[in-house]
């Protein structure tokens, strides 16, 4: 309870006193000269007390607790019998004001029903105490009144609404503003009062860094909204996240949203793509947006300048060779070559001569001599893909190169100097290779100098939301059709698949959904991924659309319809009319958006949306 509203059950409390005025209305004041604490001129909420033939207002503070009742210690006191000596309480709690009967023993009425649990308040309730009648009166509050909270309760509520975009397939963003110097709270919540909508709710985390949740918009909305907070907050920069394009997640939004302010972009508002790293590899890229990948790399770009001996250990598919290629191309050795070798492709009775070499004669067929993959990397690196593949000879051979900086080719007598940095990889335990005999463990102590373990795609939710859009963009790229979109409920079952085979099955499911989706399709929908990934979003809480029993590509499509062609998915087709709807709106209006959007009856946020989705050109509607 607080002390600043009068009937409040704490010392000092004032009390209400009701004095008829000359012309037979009634003013409340406090029984002291001075205005309550924390009273307005004009309050916010009041109640109009109608009791005989008297009537009254009641400004209500902001906060606090009032007593209703007969006794002298409450706030409002009425001189009906019935009235119990403390009868009803209002108290003022975030949402509004709640009305509760503290026992009374003829009851509380709200709205000619009698009260039976707390409510909360509207303007026009009306509320019976005894012969007494109290209309509520409330003025709509600003923006200001919600938009700020503590950073657990935005944590709180930044949960929930996540929760119900992925139920509803509804967009979320994030803005994380920073600042060169501790924020200045008042001034922080005038400038939200004058640019939040009153679903949007903020919250500062420590001193310099204020973190804005925006639902129901698109990530150029929200970086709309961070442009204009930096504009008014001074020595500020913005990074900008969005649900489901950048995660779904607390923390990985939070932490694409932070990463993308602290980006060298950031001035003054950069987006969670803003923060990608591109790192060129000789012809690859590695895309590095994760913070733990971030930290791989930069141990890798550490390691390289030394020559020790690198084992990267991962599941299969989660970039092995792109980190073996990074650690050359950081390395003094950029200039020589770089020779990947897949040990688990070779033949075990060539594995010998494709690493070292052979002279002429050393065995049949070996009709000329031969350097192997390990003599023509001198000067480079060697990156032994799948090493625990190796047979026990060859291992022997391998550590020699590695101990004395020499290799011996098949048939020949004398060894040869050699100069190579090994970087090897493996997705096997080789502490249980050794156990088993399998596995050298000298050559695994030289092999382990330096250890770097990937993790798998499923620990890393940054990179696997870059990854999807980047590689989707070439899936398009290499089948020479326009870059589509994907729904939102495509990017929701993406990111919350587990990806077993990591990247190589993202890539491989992304260049299935590419070639899936029919020529006139402008967005990859449910029904165009593979199977097992379409089930996924069929198990997610809220069922995808359309119907399961809704054809799911052209391809599975055998019925014919009833103008002798083949039926398409109803989305395709409608998807198809709106967008010839809004190059015709675009046509009739001359470009001009509101007006074309007016035509249609659409709202101009989702025809603005809808037209970089669809990708419409001026060029279709001049």
């Amino acid at each position: 309870m607080s002390p600043g509203w009068p009937g409040t059950r704490v010392a000092n409390a004032r009390t209400v006193t009701i004095e008829p005025a000359r012309d037979g209305a009634v003013s409340v004041t406090p029984s002291a000269a001075e205005p309550w604490p924390g009273a307005r001129v004009e309050p916010l909420s009041y109640l109009l007390c109608i009791e005989g033939e008297r009537a009254m207002t009641v400004p209500l503070p902001a906060s606090g607790e009032l007593v209703i009742g007969r006794s002298a210690e409450c706030g409002l006191r009425l001189s009906d019998e019935l009235v119990s000596r403390a009868h009803a309480q209002l108290f003022v709690v975030p949402d509004g004001i709640r009305l509760e009967d503290l026992g009374s023993r003829h009851g509380t009425l709200l709205n000619g029903q009698r009260l039976t649990a707390p409510r909360l308040l509207a303007s026009g309730d009306v509320v019976g105490i005894g012969s007494a009648v109290l209309i509520v009166h409330r003025r709509s509050r600003a923006a200001s009144g919600r938009a700020m909270l503590d950073a657990a309760c935005l944590l709180r509520r930044f949960e929930e609404e996540l929760e119900r975009s992925l139920r509803y397939r509804r967009e979320l963003a994030l803005v994380v503003v920073r600042s060169d110097r501790p924020f200045v709270r008042p001034r922080v919540a005038g400038v939200l009062a004058e640019r939040l909508r009153l679903i949007d709710v903020a919250a500062l985390f420590g001193e310099q860094e204020l973190a804005v949740l925006v639902p129901e918009s698109t990530a150029e909305d929200a970086a709309e909204l961070a442009r204009a907070l930096t504009g008014a907050l001074a020595d500020t920069v913005a990074g900008v996240a969005a649900s489901p394009a950048d995660g779904v997640d607390v923390d990985t939004l939070f932490s694409c949203a932070r990463m993308a302010a602290m980006s060298p972009s950031a001035r003054p508002v950069a987006c969670a793509a803003d923060a990608v790293h591109v790192i060129d590899l000789d012809g690859q890229q590695a895309l590095v947006a994760d913070p733990a990948m971030i930290g791989i790399y930069e141990l890798l770009r550490r390691l390289a300048r030394s020559a020790l001996p690198i084992l990267i250990l991962g599941e299969t598919g989660v970039g092995k060779e792109l980190a073996a290629a990074a650690a050359h191309r950081f390395s003094p050795r950029a200039g020589g070559p770089f020779v990947s070798i897949n040990c688990a492709s070779i033949p075990e009775q060539l594995a010998e001569s494709e690493l070292f070499g052979h002279e002429r004669g050393a065995f049949t067929g070996a009709a000329a001599a031969k350097p192997g993959q390990l003599e023509l990397a001198h000067g480079g690196t060697v990156f032994l893909d799948e090493v625990g593949e190796l047979p026990p000879a060859v291992q022997a051979k391998l550590l020699r190169v590695l101990e004395a900086g020499e290799l011996q080719r098949v048939g020949d007598v004398k060894p040869r100097p050699i100069d190579v940095r090994i970087v090897a990889a493996t997705n096997r335990d080789l502490a249980a290779e050794i156990a088993a005999g399998g596995f050298r463990q000298d050559l695994f102590f030289r092999l382990a100098a330096a250890q770097v373990v990937i993790p798998p795609l499923r620990d890393r939710p940054r990179d696997l939301a870059v990854l999807i859009q980047r590689l989707f963009a070439a899936a398009c790229a290499r089948l020479g059709r326009p870059p589509l979109a994907l729904t939102i409920a495509v990017t929701q079952a993406l990111l919350l698949h587990r990806w077993p085979g990591n990247v190589r099955e993202l890539r491989n499911t992304l260049e299935y959904a590419a070639a899936a989706a029919p020529e006139i399709a402008v967005e990859v929908d449910v029904w165009h991924l593979p199977p097992a990934l379409a089930r996924l979003v069929r198990d997610l809480p809220r069922p995808a659309e359309p119907p399961v029993s809704t054809p799911r590509s052209s391809a599975q499509v055998a019925a014919v319809a009833p103008d002798g062609g083949r039926f398409r998915p109803i989305d395709d087709e409608l998807r198809e009319l709106e967008r010839e709807r809004m190059v015709a709106a675009l046509a009739a209006t001359g470009g001009v958006q509101n007006r074309a959007a007016e035509l249609i009856a659409m709202p101009l946020r989702t025809f603005v949306t809808k037209l970089k989705r669809y990708a419409i050109d001026a060029i279709e509607w001049r």
